[in-house]
């Protein structure tokens, strides 16, 4: 990364800690008064999008703003730093020869193989398969050495997780042009040792039945906002069962994996527009059994319990909601992204990326200049 840049970067993540006075919101409020967010950290214009969040083994956290509201400033991976709590510039997000962007989203680290991996969504920049996944090769130190592609020819790379091996990733636009308008997305399974060496390209949508890393494909008719965006948010547990959600709609979908290592056809396990129209990225709150997930239509986060699941109950509950908001003070403003976190008191925490770029029909109306991670005490 440029060194000027690098510097900029870091003055501008600073000068954010100082920040300013500000009025509380006027806003309405839903949910347990105990789960109100706070603001967890405010970042300069240099992370004009919030996006991605995952921690290390050593409980460092490290954020991906994309930065498509104002594009002159790159996409770039953000860290902060456990002990000191200190912000840095990990890297930019490496330029796509395709369009001169560089647009980190969902990330993972990989215990497997100790780097970090990130979705390189180029969807709004080409919708003709620009997208990609990431690989940072880390040091002992945790400095970058170099950025690979992993996955190439993808429509919009969106999440990541991985588990025993494999890496699994969200296509959310498969742009099939259906002619009764239901747009479909999907989950793809990749073991890692097929892009350890060579980079592993996706076949195009019309043949992706064919595609040997295609798991499974979600639908999502559109509601009245008129998105039919796919699969978004995922999150695997401790089984290693899938969880995710559709953008354009909130379906919420399980692909439950079989004792040998295969997985069972995804089910649609909840559908509530009025209550869950959008489903953006997700977690596995282990120690709850529990998914919570980030609907930024609402400016809510919800919860499913994995437990009632199983009962053969309905297990979605909404943990807090609130109306329109800059964020200025931690209040959600687009969540799109929760991760549990333990601090250094052993407290644990649920941190929220906060999108802040408007579509339509969604409960944000407006780009503000407040660019934040609100955090809730669990």
């Amino acid at each position: 990364m440029n060194r000027m840049f690098g510097r900029c970067v870091l003055c501008a993540v600073a000068a954010s800690a100082a920040g300013t006075v500000l009025a509380k919101e006027n806003t309405q409020t839903w949910g347990d008064e105990k789960y109100r967010p706070k603001l967890f950290k405010r970042f300069g214009d240099i992370v004009n999008v919030p996006d991605g969040l995952t921690k290390d083994p050593q409980g460092n956290i490290y954020h991906s703003a994309p930065n498509l509201v104002n594009p002159e400033y790159p996409g770039v991976i953000v860290k902060r730093d456990f002990r000191s709590g200190r912000w840095s510039v990990l890297c930019a997000g490496l330029r796509s020869p395709k369009t001169g962007f560089g647009r980190p989203m969902g990330l993972e680290f990989c215990e497997e193989d100790g780097n970090l991996y990130y979705c390189d969504n180029q969807y709004f920049d080409s919708k003709d398969y620009a997208s990609r996944v990431m690989r940072v090769v880390l040091d002992k130190k945790g400095e970058v050495l170099r950025i690979e592609t992993a996955v190439d020819n993808v429509k919009l790379a969106n999440a990541i997780r991985f588990y025993k091996g494999d890496m699994f990733i969200t296509d959310t636009y498969f742009d099939l042009d259906r002619k009764d308008g239901v747009g479909v997305g999907g989950v793809y399974r990749i073991p890692l040792a097929a892009c350890k060496d060579k980079t592993v390209s996706l076949l195009p949508k019309p043949d992706y039945r064919k595609d040997p890393y295609f798991l499974c494909a979600t639908e999502t008719k559109p509601l009245e906002r008129g998105d039919i965006s796919g699969a978004d948010g995922l999150a695997i547990t401790r089984e290693g069962h899938l969880y995710f959600g559709t953008f354009g709609s909130g379906r919420f979908y399980t692909a439950k994996r079989r004792a040998d290592g295969t997985y069972e056809p995804a089910k649609l396990i909840f559908e509530d527009p009025k209550r869950f129209p959008c489903c953006d990225g997700i977690c596995y709150d282990e120690v709850a059994n529990r998914i919570i997930m980030s609907d930024s239509c609402l400016n809510a986060l919800h919860t499913w319990d994995i437990a009632k699941e199983q009962k053969g109950e309905c297990g979605f509950g909404e943990l807090w909601r609130n109306g329109d908001s800059t964020g200025a003070h931690g209040l959600l403003d687009q969540p799109c992204e929760p991760m549990i976190w333990t601090d250094k008191k052993g407290s644990r925490k649920l941190v929220v990326a906060n999108f802040d770029m408007t579509f339509p029909g969604l409960t944000n109306k407006k780009n503000d200049k407040f660019h934040t991670l609100s955090v809730i005490d669990l």
